[in-house]
């Protein structure tokens, strides 16, 4: 049975208290920094910054701010999102901010409420359109996912993870996912990309719930193989298979959305992340663990053996 934590989806007090000690070195340092000092560019990004700064930063007034703007109804509304993949991504934003204030005394008369209302719109997305993707697909098990651990339903977070298993089951050797390349060459790589997003974001959920989907395997392929297989196209996008895509493009998907390679790095310590950090950092995305820099990243006396 899943041991749901409550203080975040994907990280735990550990993760916090080392981004407090290793707050002087770097990546923390510049992650700390931009969390004190970003200016948000949309609600989401607002949203999750201010949660961030009351877990992470113990700013009762921050987490006060994102409990009213929870409170308020945003993002509650399927009506509000031009596409079917927004909601979805919405759906993930609020479970994660959710989690963040959960504790926080100004959430506490209208929690149940929230739930109740964040239930109903969960649900709404149990429809999906008919033109809908294998990514929305995907993304509609993260969903269950990560609202079965906000909800304590364990019936939703087990079809979270039932479809990351299936899917895990249907990645190729190499590391790709037919089903999101081979239908779609035009968009194959964003396809490809969002795939393992939510994989990733799925596995380290789970992980902190007691359930390991890092550690599944179907014929020696897990999430950490479809991992290495964008990490390479990071720096030889013009070897992309299904079509061409421009470095420019290529770069900033991964600058915007790549938030996830933090979770990556703690688990499998791939060699070949490091220059894509090195240049990217820090990561942040509202929908894919947020600032995951500050609360992913491994400082130098964190990794295993001599050479790290």
């Amino acid at each position: 049975m899943p041991n749901y934590q409550h203080c975040g989806l994907y990280f735990t007090p550990d993760h916090i208290q080392a981004a407090h000690k290793y707050a002087k070195n770097e990546p923390f340092q510049t992650a700390w920094s931009f969390l004190n000092d970003e200016q948000p560019h949309n609600p989401s990004q607002s949203l999750m910054i201010a949660a961030f700064r009351y877990r992470l930063g113990s700013s009762h007034e921050s987490g006060e701010q994102a409990v009213h703007v929870l409170q308020s109804g945003f993002g509650l509304d399927i009506a509000t999102y031009p596409t079917y993949f927004d909601a979805l991504a919405g759906a993930v934003t609020l479970a994660h901010a959710a989690e963040l204030v959960r504790d926080h005394p100004a959430f506490a008369p209208d929690l149940s409420r929230w739930l109740t209302d964040y239930t109903y719109f969960v649900d709404q997305l149990q429809h999906p359109p008919e033109n809908s993707t294998i990514v929305d697909h995907i993304w509609l098990g993260f969903v269950n996912l990560v609202s079965g651990i906000v909800l304590d339903a364990e019936d939703r977070f087990e079809a979270g993870c039932e479809v990351f298993r299936h899917t895990i089951e249907q990645v190729r050797p190499e590391g790709y996912l037919p089903a999101a390349v081979e239908d779609n060459p035009e968009n194959s790589f964003t396809h490809q990309f969002f795939v393992d997003a939510a994989l990733v974001c799925m596995a380290e959920a789970a992980t902190h719930t007691g359930v390991d989907l890092w550690g599944y395997n179907y014929r020696g392929i897990s999430i950490t193989t479809a991992a290495a297989y964008m990490t390479y196209y990071y720096y030889y996008p013009s070897q992309w298979r299904w079509g061409t895509i421009a470095d420019e493009a290529a770069k900033a998907l991964y600058k915007q959305h790549g938030s996830f390679f933090e979770m990556v790095n703690r688990h499998a310590r791939p060699h070949d992340l490091k220059i894509l950090l090195d240049e990217q950092r820090p990561l942040f995305d509202p929908a894919l663990g947020g600032l995951t820099t500050l609360t992913h990243a491994l400082a130098i006396k964190e990794r295993r053996g001599l050479f790290g």
